[in-house]
């Protein structure tokens, strides 16, 4: 894998890692969210959001503290393989 693309994979971990955190932040205060598999409202959205933030907050950490098998599993939601 060349630089180039470390530095993309790392970049999209950290997008996407800001993504869900701000998702579930969204989730929580609305009480409400929509999702492929169904529309939550009440505590399952903020369930739901909870989760959504502790995974974005693994995908940031996997990029900043350079953590291997964060990075592994943040591979896994962009489909990049390496």
């Amino acid at each position: 894998m060349t630089a180039n693309e470390m530095k993309f994979i790392e970049w999209a971990l950290l997008i996407l890692g800001a993504l869900l955190v701000f998702t579930g932040w969204r989730a929580i205060k609305k009480r409400h969210t929509l999702t492929d598999l169904g529309e939550y409202d009440g505590k399952p959205a903020v369930r739901l959001g909870w989760v959504w933030i502790a995974i974005g907050i693994l995908l940031i950490l996997a990029v900043v503290f350079d953590i291997a098998i964060l990075k592994s599993f943040g591979r896994l939601f962009t489909g990049l393989n390496s």
